[in-house]
């Protein structure tokens, strides 16, 4: 029974060795770092890339010495609407409503989580709401990029 368990150990070991390194992805961390080093005080208002689903979402910041003091990010359909509490109810089902209406909860979130840890890679994404995560990293990224000018 023991050599059975030690070959089974060592099988185990031998498989998890031979994992290629393709399926590991760089850390949160790593990849959503923002530096507020060069930025500079202002306003600063940004838009994502069009989603050919949802639509787009706008990022607003407001940086004062070296720290984002204030966030606002709002996400707009494919017609220009605010997403709002109405947004998704022509749904055809109770969960796409739902997923809907998380990415509306996540425009509220995202940010409120960038002033509170002033670090990008500590904000978490919300299932459901993948796309306005991504437009909230990429908007986010570049409003500090225009800060740094």
């Amino acid at each position: 029974m023991k050599k059975f368990f030690a070959m089974i150990c060592a099988c185990g070991i031998f498989l998890t060795g031979c994992a290629g390194d393709e399926n590991i992805s760089a850390p949160k961390s790593v990849t959503n770092k923002i530096n507020l080093h060069a930025a500079k005080d202002g306003i600063y208002t940004v838009e994502s890339s069009l989603d050919e689903n949802i639509g787009k979402s706008v990022l607003t910041l407001t940086i004062r010495d070296k720290k984002i003091i204030a966030a606002e990010f709002a996400g707009y359909d494919l017609f220009g609407k605010l997403k709002d509490e109405n947004y998704g109810s022509l749904a055809s089902t109770v969960a796409d409503y739902q997923k809907a209406q998380a990415a509306v909860d996540a425009t509220k979130i995202y940010p409120a989580q960038l002033v509170e840890t002033q670090d990008l890679s500590k904000v978490d994404a919300i299932s459901g709401a993948t796309i306005s995560y991504e437009q909230f990293i990429e908007t986010t990224k570049r409003a500090v990029e225009e800060a740094g000018k």
